[in-house]
């Protein structure tokens, strides 16, 4: 199953940008878990897809991922929460809503702009 998207562009790499992230549930008092390691397929500034070798529970409560990657310049660190998951190969990919964050938005954005300008 996957989540349909109402975005105005989508950015495919050519090579997955590694990144590491930890879940934790929404709305709860217990700690996340530690770090694990995964590549973004694509990104836009309300989300991601993202494929890791682990199998993330989805089913039980709203799981919610802090990402932190690199797309050009600046680390960016976001929160979001796994809208859709499906096996591929080894391992597991994931659709990535991100929780609102114009800052973020925009820093998305702009690193996108900025390795495209220098992929040329």
């Amino acid at each position: 199953m996957h989540y349909k998207r109402d975005e105005a562009f989508r950015f495919p790499f050519n090579e997955p940008i590694p990144a590491e992230f930890s879940i934790y549930l929404k709305n709860s008092d217990r700690p996340g878990t530690g770090t694990g390691d995964s590549k973004l397929l694509d990104i836009s500034p309300g989300g991601t897809r993202m494929e890791t070798s682990y199998n993330i529970p989805v089913k039980r409560e709203e799981v919610a991922i802090r990402l932190r990657f690199s797309l050009f310049q600046q680390p960016i660190e976001t929160d979001g929460v796994i809208v859709w998951k499906e096996a591929v190969g080894t391992g597991w990919m994931y659709g990535i809503d991100f929780d609102e964050n114009e800052s973020v938005a925009q820093t998305i954005v702009n690193d996108l702009k900025l390795r495209r300008q220098a992929e040329r």
